[in-house]
């Protein structure tokens, strides 16, 4: 108790520091993939296409993907691969099509009886992130609604495919393995060469009677052997990448693990939800290293540079916190945050509902308070570091390129 106090105390009293916005880049809709800077451009994924922007935030070219995309780009040589709701585009830096890849995705549908919305399938209004395609050797491996599959980066035919269910988790490969999480509460193991399940590991859930704890949503991260993942069932694991077994783990409770984990200097980082904090875990014992709380939900990965984490909150803010003295500061919040956010979160953190209170409570009302949020705070939902620049990407399509 004593020490949540000091971290709450921490927080209460550190300073502002406005980082310094260098340029912003204004889409269209909501932009979860984060970019990817690459020989001093930045591809940005947003909309219906590609976009691919200079260093000063100039639009250079952009390609239509002609479906939704919120997957980040890959890049090898002068190849680029495109993961949109219609499949995988393989293009070169010109602009030009290669190949086509056809294979339709959608969004994560749960059943809403036990949401309390009623005996209906409907759209999770929390999942607005999707798998990223990876390159391994002469495959490129991604995930989608029908599972997980390796194409040929060079013609485009599929090489293998596996049935793993909605998988919206971008692939983690190392020692011949391919770690995918799946919708459907598992981590699966594949063998590289043939998709082969080499093992499957099932999260465990708080309670069995709401579906909202289910599903592994989450990139997975390989350091040193192990595989580190949390799940929406509050817990986050160590496992081993040869056998699956489980080396520890942690239960986080009534949270779900908000973001894909980060490794640095032989910590393991990510954000809580619902927990409204940073987590940081010795990736060996599982010993918490730190932690540093906020008041709101933390869903875009943790970004790491010597002994400071980064890390965005989808309340609109972003906080750099000292891996020593466990002390942050918020660096930076969107102008809509600013505005707002008295107005949408509690003062003991999370969202403040307007549309689902009492007797409104249904699926739409939900739906209406969560767009809300995204558009009166504009989310934060992915952040890159690259070259003491954070690039933002947020809820209502905004990129931010913040010096630090």
């Amino acid at each position: 108790m004593k020490y949540q106090l000091l971290m709450l105390l921490s927080v209460f009293f550190s300073t502002l520091v406005n980082a310094n916005v260098k340029w912003q880049f204004d889409s269209q809709g909501l932009i979860s993939a984060k970019p990817l800077v690459h020989q001093e451009h930045i591809y940005l994924m947003s909309g219906k296409s590609l976009k691919v922007l200079n260093q000063k935030g100039q639009l250079t070219w952009q390609y239509a993907l002609k479906s939704h995309t919120f997957s980040e780009v890959a890049i090898e040589n002068n190849h680029i691969y495109l993961l949109a709701d219609n499949g995988l585009h393989a293009i070169n830096k010109q602009g030009e099509l290669l190949w086509f890849f056809e294979t339709q995705d959608r969004n994560r549908m749960l059943n809403g009886e036990t949401w309390g919305w009623g005996k209906k399938e409907v759209k999770d209004i929390w999942a607005w992130y999707r798998s990223s395609p990876i390159i391994v050797g002469d495959k490129v491996i991604f995930g989608n609604a029908n599972g997980t599959f390796a194409i040929d980066k060079q013609t485009g035919q599929k090489i293998w495919h596996v049935d793993t269910g909605v998988t919206h988790t971008k692939p983690a490969f190392e020692n011949n393995v391919v770690v995918v999480g799946s919708w459907n509460n598992n981590l699966y193991a594949l063998d590289i060469n043939t998709g082969e399940i080499k093992w499957q590991f099932e999260a465990r859930v708080p309670n069995k009677l709401w579906e909202g704890w289910n599903g592994f949503n989450l990139d997975p991260l390989i350091f040193e052997g192990s595989v580190y993942v949390g799940s929406r069932g509050a817990y986050f694991y160590a496992l081993d990448l040869q056998n699956g077994s489980e080396k520890w783990s942690s239960k986080f409770s009534n949270t779900w693990i908000g973001s894909a984990a980060v490794e640095h200097q032989g910590k393991i980082y990510f954000g809580t939800s619902d927990g409204f904090s940073l987590i940081g875990v010795d990736a060996k014992k599982g010993a918490q290293t730190l932690l540093y709380i906020n008041d709101f939900y933390n869903f875009a990965q943790p970004q790491a540079s010597d002994n400071t984490i980064y890390f965005g909150s989808v309340s609109g803010q972003i906080f750099a916190v000292n891996t020593h003295t466990m002390q942050g500061e918020k660096i930076f919040s969107t102008p809509e945050s600013i505005i707002n956010y008295a107005d949408l979160v509690n003062e003991e953190g999370g969202l403040k509902s307007k549309f689902s209170l009492g007797d409104n409570y249904s699926y739409e009302t939900s739906a209406k308070d969560v767009q809300r949020m995204l558009n009166k705070l504009n989310s934060i939902l992915s952040i890159t570091l690259h070259k003491n620049t954070l690039y933002i990407t947020t809820a209502k399509g905004t990129l931010y390129a913040l010096a630090i």
